[in-house]
């Protein structure tokens, strides 16, 4: 994870059952942040996190096929048929450009973390199903905002 003002957070998941898994970020100051995250449907993403980071913040293209999970992953290969891509910013330095993009059928994930010192922060997480990878974001009630790359 990584803050507009160069702060690097280190954290790790784990998939549990049911479209959903746990979450562990170290945060600022040594507060350890923890939580579930869940799979949302597409629209339901969208508008949390255009709530959350402001209209335009994101943008999402292709069919929903969200809420299939992973059904079609593998089963149509590369096909473009079933191809959703999502763009978002970054703040990690190292990377030439400041914006993320996965493609594939997508899984969306919305997690609610609290840290053993009060402090609360909502992560919204896009995935692909044809690797894995992905980006999001998330926000401190503190306010810091953070990029995450996974």
């Amino acid at each position: 994870m990584h803050s507009k003002d160069g702060k690097e957070l280190n954290g790790r998941y784990r998939f549990a059952r049911d479209d959903a898994g746990l979450i562990q970020i170290l945060g600022p100051e040594g507060e350890m942040f923890n939580g579930r995250f869940v799979q949302v449907a597409r629209a339901t993403f969208v508008a949390s996190y255009e709530q959350t980071f402001g209209r335009g913040s994101i943008a999402a293209y292709g069919p929903d096929v969200s809420a299939y999970g992973n059904l079609f992953a593998g089963g149509f290969g590369s096909s473009s048929a079933l191809s959703d891509t999502a763009f978002g910013e970054t703040f990690n330095r190292a990377r030439s450009g400041s914006e993320m993009v996965v493609r594939g059928p997508l899984f969306y994930w919305t997690a609610a973390l609290g840290g053993d010192r009060g402090t609360t922060m909502r992560c919204y997480l896009i995935g692909s199903s044809y690797t894995g990878h992905g980006f999001g974001k998330c926000k401190s009630d503190a306010g810091p905002e953070y990029s995450v790359e996974f």
